[in-house]
């Protein structure tokens, strides 16, 4: 009986070894070392191939974008007028002077008649208020005083023409604009803008070359 008892414990014992080491069979686990290595590294580079191409692929439609955005921004400034703003100002370096251009000896020189300009209106306006009627006939006699004014320090053979524009000082806004078809190379003109509490006034002196 004693050695019966021992055969079926020993048989029991291995059967339950057996059933424990089965197992392991299924686990995931390689039985090579080196195999495991490789494949862990295969598997790290297939993540940062993909991790590259992902970002490539995001700096490239960021980069599409901002294109497109720039382009259509200059379309439609171009459609509304504008695009000339955008645009790099080209400088010229050696500016010749046509044959057809006048060639005056002296030039009229509008930075000195802008100062000019600026203290005759800056004394002449600084006290007084706007009144239609008296602004009517005051529009004239600055004309006529200012363009006496220029002609003494203008050089020989330069017309004048003195626009001047007064209003009321309010909430709107005023443009002035003018057109002329001159000579750029021998023709120049000088503008100043005065203002007071009431009133403001736009003076505006055109100096064309006459041979």
């Amino acid at each position: 009986m004693t050695l019966a008892s021992d055969t079926a414990k020993r048989g029991a014992r291995r059967g339950f070894r057996g059933k424990i080491q089965q197992p392991s069979v299924m686990a995931a686990k390689p039985s090579n070392p080196q195999l495991a290595r490789k494949s862990s590294k295969a598997l790290q580079a297939t993540s940062q191939s993909n991790g590259m191409i992902s970002l490539k692929g995001l700096l490239a439609a960021q980069k599409f974008t901002r294109g497109l955005k720039e382009r259509t921004a200059l379309k439609l400034a171009s459609n509304r007028g504008t695009g000339a703003r955008l645009r790099k100002r080209v400088t010229i370096i050696d500016d010749q002077v046509p044959d057809t251009s006048s060639k005056p000896k002296e030039k009229f020189s509008s930075t000195l008649v802008d100062k000019l300009m600026q203290e005759y209106l800056r004394s002449k306006l600084e006290k007084v208020s706007y009144d239609p009627t008296l602004c009517t006939k005051l529009t004239r006699d600055l004309s006529e005083e200012i363009k006496d004014m220029v002609k003494k320090s203008t050089p020989p053979r330069y017309k004048l023409v003195c626009v001047v524009t007064l209003g009321k000082k309010a909430n709107e806004d005023a443009v002035v604009a003018s057109r002329c078809l001159w000579d750029s190379h021998a023709d120049n003109f000088t503008s100043y803008t005065y203002q007071n509490r009431t009133l403001f006034c736009i003076a505006t002196v055109f100096a064309v070359y006459s041979e």
